[in-house]
């Protein structure tokens, strides 16, 4: 069964050394640097949350949710990417989300209700991942009020039904804009699927996009 380790412990246990220590801090940097956009949180709030984090390895190709199961975690990305998407009928997939390193992972609809996941989210590129677990958040806030600021995580990163209202010009440069590195990071496919359009819609408003 994973735990989630304190900093005292994980310390204690490599050793005590300057680097060792550096090198558990770093592993957190990142999402502590992410939740600063919620607030302001006490040194002392970063430390209940991260002894509650859990760090979870991933190989490509493993689920992280699958659909029919529900969500009882966000994941931060410290390493890696992920596929956020719908199993229509066995043939067709449709994108949801993508993620890379600094994102939260969550199926939103399925964690704020804990309901059954309509979509499935799945490892890309091998991941390293820290989990809050629902659990975790509701005692963080029975702790501290201070936690109430992490429901930001729970925001929907995106408007499904403003997209539809953008021409596949207009979705395309938003993305460039907004989030370049996906293009590098992910296929096509799931990339025009993202974008809610055909990978021949996407190559011919690539065709004539010069960025």
């Amino acid at each position: 069964m994973l735990k989630p380790f304190s900093t005292a412990v994980w310390i204690e246990k490599v050793g005590r050394g300057n680097f060792l220590i550096t090198i558990f801090s770093a592993m957190f940097q990142q999402l502590l640097k992410s939740i600063e956009q919620f607030g302001t949180f006490s040194e002392s709030d970063q430390n209940l949350l991260t002894d509650l984090l859990i760090k979870r390895d991933f190989s490509k190709g493993d689920f992280v949710l699958r659909q029919g199961n529900t969500c009882r975690s966000a994941f931060f990305v410290n390493k890696g990417s992920l596929r956020h998407f719908r199993d229509v009928d066995g043939y067709t997939e449709l994108t949801v989300n993508l993620f890379i390193e600094y994102d939260w992972v969550l199926d939103h609809k399925s964690f704020t209700g804990q309901v059954k996941s309509s979509n499935h989210i799945r490892v890309f590129e091998d991941c390293e991942l820290l989990e809050l677990t629902i659990d975790a958040m509701h005692k963080l806030i029975a702790l501290s009020p201070s936690f109430f600021r992490l429901g930001k995580i729970l925001d929907p990163p995106r408007n499904e039904s403003d997209i539809q209202l953008l021409t596949p010009e207009e979705r395309y440069s938003n993305l460039i804009n907004e989030a370049p590195q996906l293009i590098q990071r992910f296929p096509l496919k799931y990339i025009a699927s993202y974008l809610n359009m055909t990978p021949e819609t996407l190559s011919r408003v690539r065709a004539k996009t010069k960025f």
